[in-house]
């Protein structure tokens, strides 16, 4: 087997840790589809249509390429030793700047309230994103000085 591969039927999904997981997410589904079933749905069927048409082109036409080109970008720019780190720490930033998309863009502010978003969030969101990426490197430099784990013998019965 070339290193890499699993063998068919390796990570199946199984188990009661798998199960009860499905059954937990099926009940969130359930929840919010009894929740949007319950709401006045007959104005505000376009509204939750173009919600979901929106986010399935922003996602499909703008997100999935931008993530798609850094993963492919990430293997060719970093070692192979501290990739999942680099990546990892790529995913953290981006999640926390899309959580902060609505206070950035000061969604709900109120020129007659100023206690509503009173903090300049573009700088709290460099020290989030400063912190995270000082973790990452020091997650990177820590797995750098590890000796490199030796390379997995050939499997000559293999293709």
């Amino acid at each position: 087997m070339i290193s890499g591969e699993t063998r068919l039927g390796e990570h199946d999904p199984s188990g009661p840790r798998f199960w009860i997981a499905a059954a937990v997410g099926l009940g969130i589904v359930a929840f919010g589809v009894r929740g949007l079933l319950s709401s006045n749905i007959v104005g505000s069927a376009q509204s939750w249509a173009s919600f979901l048409i929106g986010g399935l082109i922003l996602h499909d036409g703008l997100l999935a390429p931008v993530v798609i080109g850094v993963s492919v970008a990430t293997v060719f720019l970093v070692g192979s030793r501290v990739r999942p780190v680099v990546q990892g720490t790529l995913y953290v930033v981006a999640c926390a700047v899309a959580i902060s998309i609505p206070v950035l863009t000061g969604q709900g502010r109120n020129p007659g309230n100023p206690s509503i978003l009173p903090r300049d969030y573009w700088r709290d969101l460099a020290i989030v994103v400063g912190v995270i990426a000082l973790c990452g490197a020091a997650l990177a430099l820590r797995r750098l000085r590890r000796p490199a784990p030796p390379e997995p013998a050939a499997d000559p019965g293999g293709w």
